[in-house]
């Protein structure tokens, strides 16, 4: 009798521990040093039990696995499952073998992902919404920033998640610090090296002025925004002489859809990335330099493996970019083409399985100088034209002219901070601060031979 007794309330007790573990699974960590409680005393009734009743004899072998786990707080070994369990799993309509999967885990995201490249001219500017969480990579030049921070008003952005700046160059900075003047910003992501720029000191000033968070990021950090999520794939590291090749590229993820962008990163960056394995595929392909020919090597164009490039570039822009060779590697890699210079702000959203665009893909393959030389389209049907945007030209973007050819000798300006010289007429030395700035009289090969290396965006 007394067995019997104690057999029903040592199978209470686990019964009753059991639910209570049910019952506090999942929930929140500051909520489980009750359940700890709760289970411990659930442990020590059934050891007293035990103790009480020593003469009640041997439990079956099911039962004693079953006395064992309720002691330990543990589970049945593989196999070991009692009637109680399984009517219990019943109960709660699943089959014994059948685990919870983690929230999210094999599901479709509930919702979209835009992505819109806007008309910038001859520079970059990518806003990203998901579940209205928003995210602004560069913003494109000083003659741009107004329609950035229009553009994005319009969109009913009040805060940004976060503000990627690719690098320093004024043709993606300009209209960054537009926006951290115009919206609340959780956090900027920027590359870590200086320069000595006026929009750079810009750029510095905001992120104090309005105590932004600041970092810098490094291959392989991951961040999230609503449902999606992106990725640091470059730079592995930072070059002070190499702005281009210090730009912060991510892949953004969204479902089983993917977007790769790297500001304005190069050939040797590229090599980089690809020796590092990062992944690297992506449906869609931000052309990283506007379609320089430095840029979309062949080798990194077979690993990205895009099935749209967008190509980020201004109308009739003097660098002739997007370049004939990397137009050529689009074809080759059988993506489709999307044009800023030929159809303007485009916009592509994903449901997390698919793509749909706001404009179709263009056929016309004309290269920057034939764009700019008004040659007639003779490879196709252009996509539908919206250049409004990129009417005017940012002279200084922050590029090199196409066909530039360096003086011998003649008058250059010093950077005497970064050791670089430039042309009277670069864009760079309006920006330089006075006291880094020197002038000199003679030829290139001194300079390179004192150690100073030519300017990549005026080619002296």
């Amino acid at each position: 009798m007394r067995c019997g007794i104690f057999r029903i309330s040592l199978r209470a007790c686990i019964l009753w521990k059991r639910k209570k573990n049910m019952q506090t699974a999942g929930k929140q960590k500051k909520k489980r040093d009750n359940s700890s409680r709760i289970r411990s005393g659930a442990a020590a009734l059934c050891a007293a039990l035990l103790l009480l009743l020593p003469g009640c004899g041997a439990a079956s072998d099911g039962q004693a696995a079953e006395q064992q786990a309720a002691l330990s707080g543990g589970a049945l070994q593989d196999g070991q499952m009692s009637e109680m369990q399984m009517a219990e799993q019943q109960e709660n309509g699943g089959s014994p073998t059948e685990e919870m999967a983690e929230p999210g885990e094999g599901q479709t995201p509930d919702g979209t992902l835009s992505v819109t490249f806007l008309d910038v001219g001859q520079g970059n500017a990518v806003l990203v919404e998901q579940g209205g969480a928003y995210m602004l990579i560069d913003g494109g030049n000083r003659d741009y920033s107004s329609f950035v921070v229009s553009y994005l008003k319009e969109q009913g952005v009040e805060e940004l998640a976060y503000v990627i700046a690719s690098h320093y160059d004024a043709d993606h900075l300009n209209g960054v610090v537009g926006a951290l003047h115009a919206f609340s910003c959780g956090q900027v992501l920027a590359p870590d090296y200086v320069t000595d720029t006026r929009v750079y000191e810009s750029f510095e000033r905001v992120i104090k002025e309005q105590d932004i968070a600041l970092a810098y990021p490094a291959v392989g950090d991951t961040y999230t925004l609503g449902d999606a999520s992106f990725t640091v794939v470059c730079p592995k590291a930072y070059d002070p002489k190499e702005d281009n090749d210090n730009s912060v590229g991510i892949r953004l993820v969204y479902g089983d859809t993917s977007f790769l962008i790297c500001g304005d990163a190069g050939k040797a960056e590229e090599q980089v990335m690809l020796d590092s394995g990062v992944t690297l595929e992506s449906d869609v392909y931000l052309a990283s330099h506007h379609g320089s020919e430095g840029s979309s090597s062949e080798a990194f164009m077979r690993a990205v493996s895009p099935t749209a490039v967008v190509v980020s570039a201004g109308a009739g822009n003097s660098y002739g970019h997007p370049t004939r060779t990397v137009l050529d590697r689009v074809k080759a890699c059988g993506a489709a083409l999307y044009r800023t210079d030929l159809q303007g702000t485009i916009t592509v959203t994903s449901d997390g399985t698919s793509l749909s665009w706001s404009v179709d893909a263009t056929q016309d393959y004309r290269d920057g100088d034939e764009v700019a030389a008004g040659a007639a389209d003779t490879t196709g049907t252009s996509g539908a034209a919206d250049t409004a945007g990129s009417a005017a030209q940012a002279s200084s973007g922050g590029e090199t002219a196409a066909g530039g050819t360096a003086d011998v000798t003649g008058e250059y300006v010093l950077n005497t901070n970064t050791k670089k010289f430039h042309r009277s007429s670069c864009s760079s030395v309006a920006q330089m601060s006075p006291e880094n700035k020197a002038a000199f009289s003679g030829s290139r090969e001194e300079l390179i031979a004192a150690g100073y290396d030519p300017c990549k965006r005026c080619n002296p």
